[in-house]
């Protein structure tokens, strides 16, 4: 019998190694190629993923009576996506469940997202916030069915840590500071005017702005010293647990503002749509406005003449 050299049984040995991974790859590009869907552009992909289809995971393309789901379209910050479906959706289940159908989720990329699915049928119902409704409610084809709020009404405010020594607005002179986004009517329009307000000129006043697109990410930079001050939302506040709380203070506080909304299309009525937006409204009495995303559900009907003064004060109305 010939006795192989080690160096040969090697070579066997990674040999067959080499094999199973090359049967493990190519089952899963099979895998790929079967299940996965790619919604940009495929042409430059290897051959494996040649059969993956070009359009977006969730397209639905019924009416809105004649499918067996209710759409409500949101825009989620990346890091609460998990938490919210996780809340959400729950509350959702319980708000369809006497129209006879089942309630779905989708996620936008953008506000504008929102009202596109809405007018395209893609979605049922939209959320919206205050400025995304106030910019678009004359030249787009929405219209808001509930309005939400906070008790005690939303507010934008400023907020620092406990221990340091600013009292005020002029205190914040050359500080760091975060907004939420530039097109937030609470996290920042509304608290450059209130800069305004008491006589100062918001151009210069910081020695840096940061724009945070999530009021967690502004809390947790204030409590890692990265920002001096930061602008929130009160309902957000309210939703904090104590242990974040007390290390924090108030040192400011807008008016009262409206809040944002949920839309439908202005040229169409749902048959579900009463069931929806009553039940709506019978959940939001049962909420505590302190609970996680009870923002989402404390609803009430629209005040449309609310919008029209923010419209003419911020927006493009008259």
């Amino acid at each position: 019998m010939t006795l192989k050299t080690v160096s040969e049984k090697n070579s066997i040995f990674f040999g067959v190694v080499f094999i199973l991974i090359a049967s493990i790859v190519f089952g899963a590009g099979i895998l790929w190629k079967s299940f996965v869907e790619y919604t940009g552009n495929a042409s430059s992909l290897p051959e494996v993923f040649s059969g993956i289809t070009r359009q977006a995971p969730f397209t639905p393309h019924e009416l809105p009576n004649e499918r067996d789901g209710i759409i409500f379209t949101f825009t989620i910050p990346r890091g609460d996506l998990v938490q919210f479906m996780d809340m959400v959706q729950p509350k959702l289940d319980e708000i369809v469940a006497k129209t006879g159908k089942q309630a779905i989720i989708d996620i936008s990329t953008d506000e504008v997202e929102v009202i596109n699915k809405v007018e395209r049928n893609q979605a049922d119902f939209g959320s919206l916030s205050t400025m995304g409704y106030v910019n678009f409610m004359d030249n787009r084809n929405i219209r808001a069915v509930l309005e939400r709020f906070s008790d005690p009404p939303k507010r934008s405010i400023f907020v620092v840590r406990k221990e340091d020594n600013i009292r005020n607005i002029a205190d914040l002179k050359n500080k760091r500071i975060a907004f939420k986004s530039k097109y937030s009517l609470p996290g920042y329009l509304l608290p450059l005017q209130e800069l305004s307000t008491f006589g100062f000129d918001p151009t210069g006043f910081f020695q840096q702005e940061s724009f945070s697109e999530n009021y967690s990410n502004s809390l947790l930079g204030l409590l890692n010293n990265e920002f001096d001050c930061i602008v929130i939302a009160s309902n957000f506040l309210m939703e904090l647990p104590d242990s974040q709380k007390e290390n924090i203070k108030i040192i400011h506080e807008s008016k009262p503002l409206p809040g944002g909304v949920y839309i439908a299309r202005k040229d169409r009525r749902m048959s579900f749509e009463q069931i929806v937006t009553g039940n709506f409204m019978k959940l939001s009495e049962t909420l505590s406005s302190n609970e996680m995303f009870a923002g989402m559900f404390k609803v009430k009907h629209p005040d449309e003449e609310a919008y029209r003064s923010l419209a003419r004060e911020f927006g493009h109305g008259k």
